[in-house]
């Protein structure tokens, strides 16, 4: 898959934003979510405030996360938990 981005950030700067998980120092792998929401990429309108978009996946995310109460789960679990998640 061809793209034209090239993320450059450094690993400083992905430990600030929350975006950087290093629970195995020998593969750090960026937080995707985190990454996207956060607040560099908000559009700036004016030295007072930010426009940040809702994820609306956030809600989904939260009762999954809630559900799991871990960070590893049997792929059944999570199955079942999907299945239930309320959505439009």
């Amino acid at each position: 898959l061809y793209s034209h981005w090239r993320f450059t950030e450094k690993v400083d700067y992905l430990r600030v934003l929350g975006a950087l998980d290093e629970s195995d120092p020998a593969s750090p792998q960026v937080l995707v979510p985190n990454y996207i929401m956060a607040r560099p990429n908000c559009l700036e309108s004016s030295n007072l405030y930010a426009i940040c978009c809702r994820n609306e996946c956030e809600d989904l995310m939260g009762h999954l996360e809630t559900n799991i109460g871990d960070s590893m789960a049997e792929p059944q679990k999570i199955v079942e938990l999907v299945s239930a998640l309320p959505s439009d």
